[in-house]
């Protein structure tokens, strides 16, 4: 979309959230997250072979694939080239930046963060700004938090989480005129993964209660959740009582869905995790976009999350802990190859060769 209609959508945007009721923020909760971006379009039958040959990989070993050459060391966000296997640092965002998103065409990025002094607190807002770090601007003002941006498609509208009525953390849209409209009114937070590529459905997860014990199998909170904009209808994917599913994301012609499921994970080394995490042992399953013929294409013998399907459709990034702290490895669904390919976390794609990671971002 045309930078001049970005600028005029942000301001009607900025002026509409700003009507946001004030209520008490609520508790910290689970640090969700998963991306995103699938663009372009490619045939279901090739992903689905693909995929299917590939159940039964499991990645017990670093792969054999070379790391980058120049891997980013600093906290904060890069972006990598695939490609070459090199990072640059992504300049613009202030620090404590994250959940960072991108439009179809590569023009714009999106992200949280609450630019407040060392220190001091200050609600985290949604900014948006050229992928060189020029223009960055401010298009929420929730007086407690908006955060998980994701941008539709074709750039018109924007999904984020924030308050609504209650204590609990909800979906919000703001469309091209400015209005904003709180889509779901749960008692649980929900966590935003992103748009489908038609613009019509937007994929979310939400907490549901354990059914005990937690250490009897495969069981957790993490509940998928499609949302249809035009008719407010609400359907489950994957996951519930005994069994979690979380880090959903589209495939490019938004005919399958792939999403992380195993035994959930706290990881009590980072205080923004203070929660459930990942998934440890994880694995990456897919599942046709209504939810049914759900298959296991990868196991993980690591502790895993979030989960990115590549703009060209062949390849899936996902984020896991092991001796390097964070990296993001990338899995070839044509080829089954899973190779590591930065130090970092929560990839995003911008384009079918470059991603951006984080390092050492603190998210509250």
């Amino acid at each position: 979309m045309p930078s001049d209609t970005h600028d005029d959508i942000r301001s009607l945007l900025l002026d509409a959230a700003s009507g946001l009721p004030a209520l008490a923020p609520a508790p910290l909760r689970t640090i969700r997250r998963a991306r995103r971006r699938m663009i372009g379009t490619l045939s279901v039958a090739a992903i689905v072979v693909g995929l299917l040959v590939g159940v039964g990989v499991t990645l017990v070993d670093p792969p054999s694939h070379p790391v980058p050459v120049k891997e980013p060391q600093k906290s904060g966000a890069w972006i990598v080239d695939l490609a070459t296997g090199t990072s640059t640092r992504l300049e613009g965002p202030p620090r404590d930046a994250s959940w960072f998103d991108a439009s179809r065409d590569g023009s714009t990025i999106a992200f949280s963060a609450s630019r407040a002094p060392a220190g001091l607190s200050r609600p985290a807002q949604i900014y948006l700004m050229a992928p060189n770090g020029t223009n960055v601007r401010k298009v929420t003002n929730d007086p407690y938090e908006a955060s998980e941006p994701t941008l539709s498609q074709d750039g018109t509208q924007l999904a984020y989480r924030g308050f609504g009525d209650s204590t609990n953390r909800n979906l919000f849209l703001m469309d091209e005129s400015g209005h904003v409209t709180q889509v779901t009114h749960g008692r649980k937070d929900v966590s935003v993964f992103g748009w489908s590529p038609d613009g019509s459905r937007i994929l979310y997860s939400v907490w549901v209660r354990t059914v005990p014990p937690r250490d009897a199998g495969p069981n957790g909170r993490g509940q998928l959740r499609v949302l249809d904009v035009g008719t407010g209808k609400v359907m489950r994917l994957a996951g519930g009582h005994r069994i979690a599913a979380d880090f959903g994301t589209w495939s490019p012609d938004g005919l399958l869905i792939a999403f992380m499921s195993g035994y959930e994970w706290a990881n009590e080394d980072y205080e923004w995790a203070n929660e459930d995490f990942g998934f440890q042992p994880a694995a990456i399953w897919v599942m046709d976009a209504d939810g049914t013929h759900k298959r296991q294409v990868l196991p993980l013998d690591m502790p895993a999350f979030d989960l990115a399907w590549s703009p060209d459709g062949t390849s899936i990034a996902f984020s896991a802990s092991d001796a390097n702290g964070f990296s993001t490895y990338v899995f070839d669904v044509n080829t089954h190859e899973v190779r590591r390919v930065a130090t970092g976390y929560s990839p995003t794609w911008i384009d079918d060769h470059t991603i951006i990671v984080q390092i050492g971002i603190r998210r509250e």
